[in-house]
């Protein structure tokens, strides 16, 4: 790894052209302790060795740059953390206009994120990625573990970042990022008739999408002030493939403008408040998303093994008291839309339409409306019902505010 080399080049000047290296793959492999099996049998010859290179019973362990819950509290932080150093040491050597590449593939989304996370960070961003098939046979997908369930690695081709990103909306990337991938979808299909592998088609096709996203991040936002993260980014990205594959679930997918983590859970209860544990975790699997994510903030709650949709009025009536202002995310509208137009609800929506601090986000309408044919309950239906008729009325009467608004989040 990095970390070797220039452990033994601490003052190498910032004149390399090509940095090539292979990254620890998060806790797949323990290098330090595998090591072990011939560092102590090397030890046995110290005495021949004059800079003291075995004088410790056992291979230094503190800073390798591997997840490992035994030797951290915070593994994840840790794994990051030092791999942001090593590609920032690998940032200060290389020349203005040299290459960093690495190769890196995992059927988790935890490593991706810490590995992208520390890159970004370092100053790098992704030119180009190129899949080349891995020296690892694949064998029983049962039996198969960590980079084994992928059979491409992805060689990231990097650059230094010479200039600040500009900044994007997520609707603009998401529209950039689904053309250039249909325009290679023809080619990715005549792969799959030869027998690749639909798991290595998704990583191919993120590696594409991925290099956009590098190219503005920390400036890409979901909506004004509000930057999307590498995490919420990678859930996009898996649902903007899905969708463009035509392997999302539902007959009706939730609209494209709304945010990942709402698509995600609209997608999961689809026509119905209640979910069995297992049907969850069967829905989220690969998508980059936890059921504790939803339960975090308070969507769904889980009993008996079984997810509840938390009720719409529920959801709105939390928001008494509360600022207008901090009412920006799509879900948040929408719940409260319908909710508020729950019978006996007693929460007048004109209120909180007509507030200053309230600035309509572009999926809420679109929201509101499939919850009119696929909200969980016939009381979430009618009542969304109520809420599209009020949301519309509002709409057609507040245009300049509207149209200000779908500017920020670069849209007409």
């Amino acid at each position: 790894m990095i970390g070797k080399i220039l452990k033994t080049n601490p003052k190498l000047p910032p004149k390399c052209q090509l940095v090539i290296t292979d990254p620890p793959f998060g806790e797949i492999m323990q290098y330090a302790e595998l090591s072990d099996f011939f560092y102590v049998w090397l030890r046995l010859a110290k005495s021949i060795f004059p800079n003291g290179e075995f004088e410790r019973d056992y291979s230094p362990k503190e800073v390798e740059a591997v997840s490992n819950p035994f030797r951290n509290s915070q593994p994840e932080e840790f794994y990051q953390r030092i791999l942001t150093e090593c590609w920032r040491e690998t940032h200060r050597i290389l020349k203005p206009g040299g290459i960093l590449a690495f190769t890196f593939h995992h059927d988790k989304d935890a490593p991706w994120i810490s590995v992208l996370e520390s890159l970004f960070s370092a100053g790098f961003y992704l030119v180009s990625t190129y899949p080349v098939r891995g020296d690892a046979s694949k064998g029983d997908e049962e039996v198969a573990f960590g980079a084994e369930k992928v059979e491409y690695d992805i060689i990231h081709v990097c650059r230094k970042r010479m200039a600040a990103p500009q900044p994007i909306s997520w609707a603009r990337l998401r529209r950039q990022i689904t053309d250039d991938v249909r325009r290679i979808k023809n080619l990715l299909s005549q792969h799959q008739k030869e027998g690749l592998p639909a798991a290595d088609l998704q990583v191919i096709r993120r590696g594409k999408a991925l290099e956009y996203f590098s190219r503005h991040y920390g400036q890409v936002f979901i909506e004004k002030d509000r930057p999307f993260t590498i995490r919420e980014a990678l859930v996009g990205i898996n649902q903007l493939l899905d969708d463009d594959t035509g392997t999302a679930s539902g007959p009706e997918a939730p609209p494209p403008s709304a945010e990942p983590y709402t698509r995600q859970f609209f997608r999961i209860f689809y026509e119905t408040t209640h979910v069995p544990r297992d049907q969850m975790q069967k829905f989220l699997r690969g998508t980059g998303i936890a059921p504790s994510d939803f339960e975090d903030r308070g969507w769904c709650s889980e009993k008996n093994k079984t997810f509840t949709f938390t009720p719409p009025v529920e959801l709105a009536l939390a928001w008494k008291g509360a600022s207008r202002k901090g009412m920006a995310r799509d879900f948040d509208q929408s719940m409260f839309l319908v909710g508020a137009c729950v019978d006996g609800s007693g929460i007048r929506v004109e209120d909180t339409l007509n507030s200053p601090n309230f600035a309509p986000h572009p999926a809420t309408g679109d929201l509101v409306d499939w919850l009119c044919r696929h909200g969980g309950s016939q009381e979430i239906k009618f009542a969304a019902q109520r809420a599209r008729t009020i949301y519309r009325d509002w709409l057609s009467k507040n245009k300049p505010k509207v149209q200000e608004q779908m500017k920020l989040f670069d849209l007409e």
